[in-house]
């Protein structure tokens, strides 16, 4: 998964569920500092797991802070294509 793959996914689904557009150059943003509250955090994780085919354990869901954090969770425990 590249970063504009995850992106692509993760843009449509911060604004579905923030009302927010999300860019790339947040990537490196706390979602406190984009608005996103831990409710909306956690269902955004879930459908980027649902989208990617991942599973994120809770006690990690707790230490991601940003959408990098997410990406590169993400790509460290994918399989090989």
């Amino acid at each position: 998964m590249t970063e504009q793959e995850f992106i692509a996914v993760l843009a449509p689904l911060m604004e579905e569920i923030t009302g927010n557009a999300f860019s790339p150059g947040q990537l490196d943003v706390s979602f406190g500092d984009l608005d996103i509250d831990s409710l909306n955090q956690i269902e955004i994780m879930s459908r980027v797991e649902d989208e990617f085919g991942c599973r994120i354990e809770d006690s990690t869901l707790r230490t991601i802070r940003t959408p990098r954090g997410l990406l590169d969770h993400i790509a460290s425990t994918a399989s090989p294509a």
